[in-house]
């Protein structure tokens, strides 16, 4: 338990970077879906505005350190993958 004021302020901004950290990852994860999903359905126009979206999202979130860079390169590879994947078929 924090015993000096500075320390239980410390905790409550801790508290609240830590929501909206969770609040925006949740919106790239839904973005995500939303573009595997029209993948899946092989709507290469659709998904490909959608992918154009997430990236600039991804590389906010990047920006700050809510995601890893490696995790934001890794989910940009297989989206693209994926999507170049419905081209050859």
């Amino acid at each position: 338990m924090a015993n000096t004021s500075s320390a239980k302020k410390k905790t409550r901004v801790i508290e609240r970077k830590t929501i909206s950290r969770e609040m925006q990852k949740s919106k790239i994860k839904t973005l995500i879906k939303n573009v595997e999903s029209l993948i899946a359905k092989k709507d290469q126009k659709s998904a490909l505005d959608q992918l154009k979206k997430i990236d600039s999202k991804l590389q906010a979130a990047g920006n700050k350190k809510i995601l890893t860079k490696a995790k934001i390169s890794r989910i940009q590879k297989r989206l693209n993958s994926r999507l170049v994947g419905i081209s050859k078929k």
